[in-house]
């Protein structure tokens, strides 16, 4: 009986594939930008736990003038919004931007990065400088 539920505790272990990690280059605003985004999908929740990574990128404002700012998007599908979810945190002397690992109500949704004059915009600026992409 022991042996038989250690069997089935690590074939039910092995089904689970865990986080995902994948990269994305930026766009012709940030060519030689990288963004490494590590997703935990949870179906069964329908959500997800997202953390970005962004290296070898520009400062906001010389992706786009009066910028300050990167800012992560995500939404369901291209029919809906566009809602904010977060700022990266950028170190200009690394050229590295960060969002700290935050919950989408998705198991699958898109992700874009845009630079931005404000930190809490309506909607993203026309100055993409990672995706639209596909995460989950």
């Amino acid at each position: 009986m022991g042996l038989a539920l250690g069997l089935l505790a690590s074939m039910a272990l092995a089904g689970c594939g865990g986080p995902s990690a994948r990269t994305v280059h930026g766009t012709q605003l940030a060519p030689g930008a990288d963004a490494q985004l590590t997703a935990d999908i949870d179906a069964d929740a329908a959500t997800t736990r997202l953390a970005v990574d962004v290296v070898h990128l520009a400062p906001p404002e010389r992706i786009a003038a009066g910028s300050k700012h990167f800012v992560a998007w995500q939404r369901p599908n291209s029919e809906t919004p566009w809602r904010r979810l977060g700022v990266l945190d950028y170190n200009p002397g690394s050229r590295n931007g960060k969002l700290a690992e935050t919950t989408v109500p998705y198991a699958n949704f898109e992700l874009l990065i845009t630079a931005e004059e404000q930190s809490s915009p309506h909607s993203p600026s026309s100055a993409a400088v990672i995706g639209p992409t596909s995460v989950g």
